[in-house]
């Protein structure tokens, strides 16, 4: 399950084209089924989280990971299933490429106008309801050409 003493280590991806968020349609999931989410995921033994998080994107959506633009946030809580897991995850604001094609996990998907996120019936997580509520203002202050990253 990809743990180490019970910690895991997850991921997200804002994937954005100009204005719009990709965002999914959970089904059939554990948790938070039928709720809408970015895509994202548990980093493999091996994945570096660069990798990780380009993998994620891929199995979920289709797409390929062209830029990491931004890290949007970085956090640290208890999982709500079985054990009660110890979860690191980051969350990104990406741009990618290609058509979505849904992994088995998803029932639909949407280009969202970044203002009309918040509309949206996502997950109760405190740290994901923060970063939804500031990707508007982060996407009209962005520049796509910059990898925000690399600045530090």
């Amino acid at each position: 399950m990809n743990r180490f003493n019970n910690v895991i280590f997850g991921q997200k991806a804002f994937v954005v084209k100009g204005n719009k968020v990709l965002i999914m349609k959970r089904m059939d999931a554990d948790v938070f089924s039928g709720y809408w989410d970015v895509p994202g995921g548990k980093l493999e033994s091996e994945d570096t989280l660069f990798e990780g998080i380009a993998r994620e994107i891929k199995e979920e959506s289709g797409l390929g990971l062209t830029k990491i633009l931004l890290m949007m946030s970085t956090s640290k809580f208890t999982g709500s299933m079985g054990d009660h897991p110890i979860i690191f995850r980051n969350i990104y604001l990406c741009l990618a490429e290609g058509e979505v094609k849904l992994s088995h996990e998803h029932s639909e998907y949407l280009w969202v106008d970044s203002e009309e996120l918040v509309k949206y019936k996502f997950p109760d997580d405190p740290d994901l309801q923060s970063v939804l509520k500031r990707v508007p203002k982060i996407l009209k202050e962005i520049k796509n050409e910059v990898n925000y990253l690399e600045i530090f």
